[in-house]
């Protein structure tokens, strides 16, 4: 009977810490949500694609599609190229309800595409901000050229 409680005890231990790493997962995923929607917020109006007159929120899906179908269907070893039917297809169905969206050949793939492109090389793009932020807050990164 003590060795029931035990395995029970056990069982219950595994599923708590399995529910506190998933929670853990989401949060970070959520951080780095939160932390490419400045980005983007920040730089949209810097890019090539932008056009005089729209706002962040044009392109918010658009850059929401191209960071999940990097997860999605980069993490598989697809190109941009590759997935782009797919990454395409992703955002006409979450903009289906918005007749003002931003159409795809109208730059929302052009800033699919470099929100994947980010997502792919994430950790030099966080490494690149965080040395812009100690610049811009007069800090130093202790890195040099």
């Amino acid at each position: 009977m003590a060795n029931q409680q035990n395995q029970d005890q056990n069982r219950q231990q595994n599923t708590q810490g399995s529910q506190q790493g998933s929670q853990q997962n989401v949060s970070q995923g959520s951080q780095q949500q939160g932390s490419q929607q400045q980005y983007w917020r920040q730089q949209f109006q810097s890019e090539p694609y932008y056009q005089q007159g729209r706002q962040f929120e044009d392109y918010q899906q658009a850059y929401q599609t191209g960071e999940q179908g990097r997860q999605q269907y980069g993490s598989g070893g697809q190109s941009f190229s590759q997935a782009e039917s797919n990454l395409r297809g992703d955002y006409e169905n979450a903009t289906r309800s918005n007749s003002n969206a931003l159409k795809w050949q109208e730059g929302a793939g052009q800033a699919c595409q470099a929100a994947w492109d980010r997502a792919g090389s994430q950790g030099q793009s966080q490494d690149r901000d965080m040395q812009q932020q100690g610049k811009i807050h007069g800090e130093s990164t202790g890195r040099t050229s």
